[in-house]
Formats: structure tokens, sequence, C-alpha cells
């Protein structure tokens, strides 16, 4: 993808009593992004792309933004599939595939959650999960708890209107006290009276802290872009059976190959992966 690049900030911390750890982001230029690379698609349909690539940024600071993180939601809803796919560099990007207009709700069960991970070694590790009733917020609450033994928050927000964005993942360690897991479930619930455009990365962490200050661990940028090539298509397509690649070439004319997540096409003729095969 080219042109104009849409960057977030992403924020990891703990608060400085050590009881909380939380991370937050402001998500609104990956509306823009969003909207820029998938003109198809309605806002409400870009908002519903824009809260996974959210919850997949927060997910990927669980590992101080080291791996390659994509979460992939298959459901019943009116998005039939919708992807989003983070990278160490602070690429991101995603797509969505509409399904049945006459369903209500854009995530809906029946169907599947997967969580692809990439380690620095590009070794993946690759979990499944059966949606369960509730938006993307409780899909990835509901992986952590199964999957990683992890009881943690996730609020996400995006006004199909005006593209605000955001997201907030906390996480009450072990050996939180009572009266503090009291005063974090008050303010977490209380951040319904702040207005979204007012929810910067650092505003939530303050939030959260709620005056005991907070201790960065990492941060961020987001950049909403395409990671895609002609020469990485063409790697991928070379490694397919030739009796495939032949079959890819039965009509006239080159093969038009487009990005599903960027909508760029590349020409591909037959000589361009058949060369040198009989």
């Amino acid at each position: 993808m080219t042109g104009r690049i849409h960057h977030a900030r992403v924020l990891k911390a703990l608060t400085k009593d050590r009881h909380i750890r939380l991370s937050s982001l402001d998500a609104s230029p990956l509306w823009d992004g969003v909207r820029r690379g998938h003109p198809h698609l309605d806002p409400g349909a870009c908002a519903c792309l824009t809260e996974l690539l959210s919850a997949t940024a927060l997910l990927q600071s669980r590992t101080l933004f080291a791996e390659r993180l994509q979460l992939l939601i298959k459901g019943s809803g009116r998005a039939k599939a919708v992807v989003a796919d983070c990278w160490p560099d602070g690429t991101i990007r995603g797509v969505l595939d509409l399904g049945g207009p006459e369903a209500q709700d854009w995530i809906a069960a029946p169907g599947v959650l997967q969580v692809m991970r990439s380690n620095a070694a590009g070794q993946p590790y690759i979990g499944n999960l059966p949606l369960v009733e509730g938006g993307i917020q409780v899909q990835v609450e509901y992986y952590l708890q199964q999957s990683e033994q992890t009881q943690a928050s996730l609020s996400l927000w995006c006004d199909a209107g005006t593209g605000q964005a955001g997201g907030l993942l906390v996480e009450p360690l072990p050996d939180c006290p009572p009266d503090r897991l009291a005063r974090l479930i008050q303010a977490i619930e209380g951040l319904d009276v702040v207005p979204i455009w007012e929810r910067t990365a650092d505003f939530l962490a303050a939030w959260v802290a709620q005056g005991e200050g907070t201790e960065e661990l990492a941060a961020a940028d987001l950049f909403y872009r395409c990671r895609c090539t002609r020469e990485a298509l063409l790697e991928t397509l070379r490694r397919f059976p030739v009796e495939q690649k032949k079959d890819l070439f039965r009509g006239p004319g080159p093969l038009a190959v487009r990005c599903d997540y960027c909508g760029t096409p590349y020409p591909i003729t037959r000589e361009d992966v058949l060369t040198g095969e009989a």
C-alpha cells in the first residue's frame, strides 16, 4: 500500500503500587487507515475491523511487541471472517469479509477464534477456541482465561460516525489486594463517563492508576500499512506444485492476483512462475 501512513500509539505500563499491569491504545489513526484501505466497507464494518486491530495490538503488547500476532475470527454474524495481523516492527493490517446481512451482530457464534503467534525465530503457535456469545472483547477475554489462564478485562471502542477508537487491557496481578481490585473495577466501569476523544494512551494509564502513577514498560507506534510485494507473491506461487501452477494459467493472458489486505493488483504471467519447468 502506498500513500499516507497511519500510526497509533500503544503503551504498556505497570502501576507503581505494582498491583496492576495495563496496555492502552489510541486507535483513531487505525480507523483512518481502514477507511482508506477498504473503501468498499461501510462504517460499521470498519468499526468492527478497527476493534479487532486494537485487540490484536493490545495482546501483542503482552510480549513487549516481540512477536508477530494474528487474530482471525470466523463466525455467523455480519462479519463472515475478520483478520488482524500485527508485526514486531509496528506494521498492522487487517481485512473483513462480509457475511449475511440479516445478522444483527458483527461477531456471532457459532464460529472460531484463531490466535497465531510467531516468535523471532519464526516458529508459530496456533490456538483455536469456539466463539462464545459476545463481541470481540468478550472473545479475547475468553481466550486469555482459557488458553493463558489470565484474568483480564478488555475494553474496546470505535465510533462508526467519527472514527474515534481505542482500547484498554487491564490485568490485576495475583497479589492485588481486594480493595485495590474493587477500585480497579470501579475505574473500568467509570470509563463510560469519559468522552472517547479524550482517551489517549497516557490518559487511560493514569485513569487506571488512580493517582498511584505508572511505570512505562514499553511503548510502540503502530503503522497501518500492508506488507505485500510482488516478489513475496511470486515466491509463494513458485512453491506450488507444478501441475497446480499450470492450472492457474489455463486461460489466455496474465493471472490477476489482488492482495486481500490492501487491494493492490499484481498481474502475474506464466513466465513469472513457470520458467524452466516442463
